[in-house]
């Protein structure tokens, strides 16, 4: 299944300032909101909105997506009519498989501020998965026009994908060379690359694409499993062995790793 990118890769919101994604063990869960205390909640009050969107980012960010949605629903009741929150419920929607919601929330946050590019970005996500690829085309190249976006090189690897399924192969391999650009590249771009340069019988290619791949991310284990094979069918077995022993040691249960083991020739 393909991999999507929304903009809660990075997770921007406008919370009196930029709050960026870090890493979901280096934060503890919110404590829950007090229910009776919530229930003496007055009618609107956007400083208690703006705490249980915050809380509901740090839900997202741990992949507790229902918890994070009764975070911004109860944010939204608070103070309606806020396009970073209807953009937030949304990307729930979007980790849970629910697309129309997602684009439903995303057209919202639109309407109120039809210069958002992260829910451009994210309505355009949702269409790709909806398999609307001109639609998510438009709203991509849209998102793209914006030079002081900061996640462009996302959008461009969103934007390959989308060449890619309608088979336009030329521009999809354009779009994921943008998204690798350092620094802070794009890390399935590489992937994607690598996969063209075999559908086009360029093996060599490939491995280059997939060895700057794992300078950039050494502990990408997905970049080892990738290297081995493609070695493999170039015949160079003594190569390949330590990079497929490398998967079956670091994830022994994986379907990677039953494949590396195939290849090895062990059980």
């Amino acid at each position: 299944m393909k991999r999507l990118i929304a903009a809660a890769v990075c997770i921007s919101i406008a919370l009196g300032g930029v709050l960026t994604c870090s890493s979901a063990s280096a934060e503890q869960p919110p404590a829950a909101p007090n229910k009776k205390k919530s229930k003496k909640q007055p009618t609107t009050d956007p400083l208690y909105s703006l705490s249980l969107m915050r809380q509901g980012v740090v839900y997202m960010q741990q992949g507790r997506y229902d918890e994070a949605l009764e975070r911004f629903i109860e944010a939204d009741r608070l103070a309606p009519g806020n396009a970073t929150n209807a953009n937030m419920i949304g990307l729930c929607h979007l980790r849970k498989g629910e697309l129309d919601k997602a684009f439903a929330y995303f057209d919202t946050a639109l309407n109120l501020v039809p210069l958002f590019a992260d829910a451009r970005n994210n309505r355009g996500t949702t269409y790709l998965a909806m398999g609307q690829y001109h639609l998510a085309e438009v709203d991509f190249m849209a998102v793209l026009g914006d030079a002081t976006y900061p996640h462009a090189k996302q959008v461009h690897y969103n934007l390959g994908l989308t060449y890619l399924e309608r088979g336009q192969l030329g521009a999809a391999e354009d779009s994921f060379r943008r998204s690798i650009i350092l620094p802070n590249p794009v890390f399935d771009g590489y992937l994607k690359l690598a996969t063209l340069a075999q559908r086009q019988g360029e093996l060599e290619r490939a491995i280059v694409l997939l060895d700057e791949a794992r300078l950039t991310f050494p502990e990408a284990t997905e970049v080892s499993f990738e290297l081995g094979k493609v070695l493999t069918l170039l015949g160079r077995d003594d190569e390949a062995r330590p990079y497929l022993e490398q998967v079956i040691a670091d994830e022994p249960s994986s379907d990677a790793a039953a494949s590396a083991r195939a290849l090895l020739g062990v059980s």
